[in-house]
């Protein structure tokens, strides 16, 4: 079985990404199931979301993890998150995204609450992680301490030298592969670290670097990155997620808080 712990759908820089395209993409690289956060979020389309992961559904089944994308935008309206919980979407993780939503980075208040979404629901947290200051694996690292009780994703792994350090660190942290580099991936496996990794791809995003190869066939070279460097230990991989079903009991007990 392989598992994509890191797709997308929907709204993008490069246009629309519909559900039936990116998961057939998958299917034709061979993976089985997928662990989903819709684009569309960004701009705050949060019905359009919603039929987003209803049409995968539809089509994968239990085989599809939907992710709840938080923003501060939906945190701050009366009705959004309330719609999303009751959406009748089964969600399986949520998702900050601070490069996208700086706002987290300097709200305490309202990243409290977001974690509070993810301790009460007793759902993983996705951290997008980059290059820029705001959202380097370093800033999550009093989160990760303070929040025990969470399982953490640290989605790319940047920068890995801190990604390493952290998954050293704490046990309650995980790694996933989306636009990694071999070299990366390399020290990952070189640090003992190969019981942290998460197989995953960003698709479709991929489709705004790689213009010469098709999505299917981009996936279809990472899932053999990690088989080339991870040896042995690659079914595992790419067999592993931490993302798991909420109960609408639980989704209706944060409701009320």
């Amino acid at each position: 079985m392989v598992v994509d712990n890191h797709v997308h759908v929907g709204w993008y820089t490069d246009g629309y990404h519909a559900p039936q395209e990116v998961w057939h993409s998958l299917l034709a690289a061979g993976v089985d199931n997928i662990v989903v956060s819709s684009t569309s979020t960004c701009a705050e389309l949060y019905k359009v979301v919603v039929r987003e992961m209803r049409s995968l559904i539809k089509l994968g089944g239990d085989r599809i993890h939907p992710i709840l994308w938080l923003t501060p935008k939906m945190m701050k309206c009366r009705y959004a998150l309330p719609y999303m919980l009751h959406s009748k979407v089964a969600w399986h993780g949520v998702k900050l995204h601070w490069e996208a939503h700086p706002e987290w980075a300097r709200n305490k208040k309202l990243l409290n609450k977001a974690l509070d979404v993810a301790r009460q629901l007793k759902l993983p947290m996705l951290l997008h992680t980059g290059e820029k200051v705001n959202c380097e694996a370093q800033r999550f690292e009093r989160i990760i301490a303070d929040s025990p009780d969470i399982t953490f994703v640290l989605a790319h792994g940047r920068p890995i030298e801190q990604t390493i350090s952290i998954l050293n660190r704490f046990n309650n942290v995980y790694v996933d592969t989306a636009f990694m580099t071999e070299s990366s991936l390399w020290q990952l496996v070189n640090h003992n670290l190969a019981n942290k990794i998460l197989f995953g791809s960003d698709t479709p995003i991929n489709e705004l670097f790689f213009h010469l190869i098709s999505t299917s066939e981009y996936i279809a070279k990472q899932i053999e990155m990690v088989r080339h460097i991870c040896g042995s230990k690659a079914n595992e991989i790419l067999g592993r997620t931490v993302f798991a079903r909420v109960t609408q009991e639980t989704a209706e007990s944060l409701e009320r808080t």
